[in-house]
């Protein structure tokens, strides 16, 4: 088995050469980070890679970032040396695609366990993947290195399971796409979707870690574990929120999609259910987290339901709720702005009874004023919803900074009476015409 070492400290490479080379392992050794970038873009790179934490120039975690956006870079294992041990690190670590750690001062033990780890899960990686067992999952590990540990959620796609990370002790969310859906699942295009949600760095951005397929053909992804009450059971239990807490919701949603948006992502289905709120300290209405970039956006358009729609119809525009518009920008400005209506009010903005009769109101009925239903709410708000709600793609905010810095400015000015006019003039002037983004961790293919 060929193994990289990567270390600025020459007696680090030496003795771990020599150590590798004796217990039978063919080694390359590079002494900075671009070096071992060089080898590493190769097709042909070593499978199994022991690189420093702390280099001059590109950092052991910058350069295993870059491996993971590599076609081969999934496959290598990736040991970390370093002497940083604190819980913020070693989600640094798993967040850039770490697989081990291996903490300085070393002794050889501890690094041949590393190794024979290393081999085991490179042989796993390699191998077609296992099925899951039938019966109780509580216990299983998972690619060789999740220890599922029990079910925390179930949506109508997919369930989500609490996991920990073996070798770094970290715990994690595992979602595993239900096996009616991942039956039609595009695997090519769900696992470059995967990658590009991964390289989401916002803090309000729920993280993806890693993305497989079980043996049972079952696509999962290993996501950040989230400890929060989701916003929609917030306003079930307290009620309409105050202003100042959808204000400060809707700019950190609004921060995640943003980061979304450049990078030609779209989140698909915004709503208060997605949206996870975290005890924080410098949040004092919660640190929230835009989650569900996820499983349900990789499947074919066959897998539906005759007459079903991709997304939450209550938070669908007018233009994608009849299937005139593909998924882009506006459909997630428009469900960020009926989250915010629905967090202020404590109702959706558009109710029916059937698809049908829904799909008649969001394009032809209008909105119900916010002020109409909580008197504490005036005009400011009420005209920030017009523009927002705008049957008219073209009259609505055409972009999350737009969105937000609006929509703070209506809340902070609700006594003052802020005029629908002066909100447009909030706005930027028109842009230029351009490609919209493909649904949810998809990338654009030329």
């Amino acid at each position: 088995m060929r193994v990289l070492v990567v270390d600025d400290e020459h007696y680090i490479r030496d003795l771990l050469s020599r150590s590798l080379r004796k217990w039978g392992y063919e080694v390359t050794t590079a002494e900075d980070g671009d070096g071992a970038w060089r080898i590493l873009k190769r097709a042909d790179a070593p499978p199994i890679l022991i690189v420093d934490w702390d280099m001059p120039g590109l950092k052991g975690v910058e350069i295993v970032r870059l491996l993971r956006t590599a076609e081969h870079g999934h496959s290598v294992y990736v040991v970390m040396l370093t002497g940083r041990m604190k819980k913020t690190d070693l989600v640094e670590a798993l967040e850039a695609g770490v697989d081990d750690y291996l903490t300085k001062p070393f002794n050889a033990r501890e690094l041949q366990l590393r190794l024979a780890r290393a081999v085991a899960a490179r042989d796993q990686r390699t191998a077609p993947p296992a099925a899951l067992p039938p019966g109780p999952l509580s216990g299983v590990v998972l690619a060789g290195k999740y220890r599922l540990e029990r079910q925390v959620g179930e949506g109508g796609m997919a369930d989500v399971w609490r996991a920990t990370h073996i070798a770094l002790e970290i715990p994690v969310a595992i979602k595993f796409m239900k096996p009616i859906f991942a039956a039609n699942a595009d695997y090519a295009s769900f696992e470059r979707e995967a990658r590009a949600a991964a390289k989401l760095r916002s803090p309000h951005s729920l993280h993806v870690y890693d993305h497989g397929v079980t043996g049972a053909g079952m696509p999962y992804l290993v996501m950040e574990y989230l400890s929060g009450e989701m916003l929609a059971d917030r306003v079930i239990r307290c009620g309409p929120l105050p202003p100042v807490a959808v204000t400060s919701i809707v700019d950190q949603i609004g921060r995640a999609l943003a980061e979304a948006h450049q990078q030609d992502i779209v989140h698909g289905d915004v709503k208060p259910e997605n949206i996870v709120l975290v005890d924080h300290a410098d949040w004092p209405h919660g640190l929230a987290k835009l989650v569900d970039f996820g499983l349900a956006k990789h499947v074919k358009p066959d897998a539906a339901a005759p007459g079903t729609i991709s997304g939450t119809p209550s938070y669908m525009s007018p233009e994608h709720i009849t299937g005139t518009a593909p998924p882009n920008v506006a459909l997630d400005l428009w469900a960020l702005s009926a989250t915010a209506f629905t967090a202020l009010t404590g109702r959706c903005a558009f109710e029916a009874d059937t698809l049908a009769a829904l799909i008649h109101r969001v394009c032809n009925v209008p909105h119900p004023p916010p002020s109409a239903l909580d008197p504490t709410l005036d005009g400011a708000v009420d005209a920030w919803f017009a523009l927002a709600f705008a049957k008219d793609a073209a009259l609505r905010f055409r972009s999350a900074q737009e969105l937000t810095s609006s929509f703070a400015i209506a809340c902070a000015n609700a006594d003052k009476g802020l005029s629908e006019r002066a909100l447009r003039a909030l706005q930027s002037p028109p842009a230029l015409a351009k490609t919209e983004p493909l649904v949810a961790g998809t990338v654009r293919r030329s």
